[in-house]
């Protein structure tokens, strides 16, 4: 059952709530239905979803109105130093985030190529099919949230079949100052979700060439038999900045066979697995774990995550990290 059926128990029994209790005329719950048969939220005006929930209506009204009233901001440092702001948004809105994540955006089809930040899909399933493949061409897409506007956001929701009025709700919802914000739940998968067309025509692009091509998020990884030429590469930068993306030139990297091949993450030069380096790097950090797990608590839960990452790779040396990682007390 989806999460949005749960106060009604069937989709018959939602739509006849809409019709009885809501007023919702003929129209409204014919394309109600519609929604439903998509498993998607029915939403006419986008307040229902106070219904749904279980709070007021005005409160989903005020806080689309001032959402930057429901949001916290911090800076992250990136590997190469400089600072990333993240607006993470307060307890209310991840939740009501959460919800639209989980009942309007989660059951929308993306494209095959777009491997991050989807169900049944991980840095893995992408990097696996570049394995053995000696020319590869990573790039990453520069400011890949903030490119996309709230009016291209309220676009999809209307693409998705929702009314003109629940859908500028839905977009102001999900954005902050007229873009998406990077710490929203629903950011990775409305990025995807705008990005699928443009998936489309690259990977038709690649096929045509005898390329592989996927993404992760903002990561675009293309690889071939032979050499990737400058034609295409040139192509594949038309196609993304008439989408209004811009191509990070200091994210692009071309490699050949007697490179350390990698895609998000993993190399894949004869078979998946994680780079020496950081290996090295994870092997120092667990053993400092493992003579003090209690100064480790506020990263428990990133711990597991790495240690269950190398599992996946090298299951000798992740089992050993996840026990040290489940070593470590509870807050």
């Amino acid at each position: 059952m989806y999460p949005f059926l749960y106060p009604f128990g069937t989709a018959s029994d939602c739509l006849r709530y809409l019709r009885e209790n809501l007023d919702w005329d003929d129209g409204a719950v014919a394309a109600a239905e519609q929604l439903v048969a998509r498993n998607l939220i029915p939403l006419r005006s986008g307040t229902e979803l106070g219904t749904y929930l279980g709070v007021s209506k005005k409160l989903i009204s005020a806080i689309a109105l001032r959402p930057q009233k429901y949001y916290r901001a911090f800076e992250i440092t990136k590997k190469n130093g400089k600072k990333r702001t993240i607006h993470a948004p307060r307890v209310f809105l991840k939740t009501i985030q959460r919800y639209i994540l989980d009942c309007v955006l989660t059951p929308i089809s993306l494209h095959d190529a777009a491997c991050g930040f989807r169900r049944g899909f991980s840095c893995s399933t992408g990097a696996s099919r570049h394995l053995q493949r000696p020319f590869l061409w990573n790039i990453d897409l520069q400011d890949f949230f903030p490119s996309i506007s709230k009016a291209r956001v309220g676009d999809a929701f209307v693409g998705m079949g929702y009314p003109a009025k629940a859908a500028s709700l839905l977009a102001s919802l999900c954005c902050l100052d007229e873009i998406l914000p990077q710490g929203a739940p629903t950011s990775p998968a409305l990025a995807n979700l705008i990005f699928t067309p443009i998936d489309g025509e690259i990977a038709a692009l690649a096929a045509k060439a005898g390329l592989v091509y996927t993404r992760y998020a903002d990561d675009l990884s293309f690889s071939a038999l032979e050499p990737i030429t400058e034609e295409f590469r040139r192509r594949v930068a038309q196609i993304i900045r008439a989408a209004g993306f811009q191509i990070n030139p200091n994210k692009s990297r071309l490699m050949g066979p007697k490179c350390c091949r990698q895609v998000t993450g993993l190399t894949v030069n004869e078979r998946l697995s994680i780079p020496r380096e950081k290996r090295r790097q994870l092997r120092a950090w667990f053993h400092s774990v493992q003579k003090n797990p209690a100064g480790f608590i506020s990263v428990k839960q990133r711990l597991v995550g790495f240690a269950s990452w190398v599992f996946e790779h090298h299951p000798v040396e992740g089992k050993k990290y996840l026990k040290i990682a489940h070593s470590i007390p509870e807050e």
